[in-house]
Formats: C-alpha cells, sequence, structure tokens
C-alpha cells in the first residue's frame, strides 16, 4: 500500500485574469477550493410517491488575504475592488514544479467580489473572501 501524500501548501501560484495574468501569492495568507453542495428539491404527490431531484454541485474560491489597497502595483484588494463582478480565469497550484498526483494544478473562472476593508487596531488587516466557481473546475495532475 503507497504512503499517503498530504499536501502542505508553503508557496502557492495564485494568479488571476488572461493574457497576462496578475500574480497575487503574495496577498493570500490562505487560500483552498471547496465545494458547494448541490441543491436538492423533495416533493410528494397526491398519490404518496416521493420526487428527489438533486441538482450539480459547485465550487467556490475561499481564502484570506492581507488588505493591500495599493492601486500602483496592484495589491489584491484594489485589484478585487476595481474589478468586482467579472468573470476571470484563475490558477492554483503548489509552486513545486510541474504537475503531479501529488502537485496538481487547479484552473477555471471565478467571479471576482470586492474585498472587506478595516479590522483590529495593532494587527494586520485581512479580510476573508469566498469566490463563485463557474463553468468547469479542471485538475491537471499529469506531469
Amino acid at each position: 500500500m503507497a504512503a499517503s501524500v498530504p499536501q502542505i501548501p508553503k508557496i502557492i501560484i495564485f494568479t488571476l485574469g488572461s493574457g497576462t495574468p496578475k500574480s497575487f501569492a503574495e496577498d493570500v495568507v490562505n487560500l483552498r477550493i471547496e465545494p458547494v453542495d448541490p441543491t436538492e428539491s423533495i416533493i410528494v404527490t397526491l398519490d404518496g410517491v416521493v420526487h428527489k431531484d438533486v441538482g450539480p454541485g459547485s465550487w467556490n474560491l475561499v481564502g484570506q488575504a492581507v488588505q493591500d489597497w495599493d492601486s500602483a502595483r496592484p495589491g489584491f484588494a484594489q485589484w478585487a475592488y476595481a474589478n468586482a463582478g467579472t468573470s476571470v480565469p484563475f490558477v492554483f497550484k503548489n509552486e513545486t514544479g510541474t504537475e503531479a498526483a501529488a502537485t496538481p494544478k487547479f484552473t477555471g473562472t471565478v467571479v471576482v467580489k470586492a474585498l472587506g476593508y478595516g479590522g483590529d487596531g495593532g494587527a494586520f488587516a485581512t479580510t476573508d473572501f469566498t469566490w463563485p466557481i463557474t463553468g468547469t473546475l479542471t485538475l491537471d495532475s499529469t506531469p
């Protein structure tokens, strides 16, 4: 039996956009892709039959980022504010070389939402975000 190969993301690649994508790994504190439970509809008709319909599941890109509102670079918070409501491609992978079973790459399209502003005094300002992934989430683990 093969040993487990747990993921320990230390340095990641996280880019948003097409053409020349922007890297935001330096602004992200944690990042993950989470499944969203599919919707389920149940109805009982007058003959006593239970009818059930389960919709397709979906995914979210979920994370936490420092609040970098620098407009020159731009920082992640500034970029999200400027691009809120748009759908953009993303790439998320462990920065350990080529794709493989232990180091897959995920690609897809997210709907950008603006990030929060502010936080506790005397601490780094961070904000949590949840962006819906639209279309197909692609897993590439081929070397």
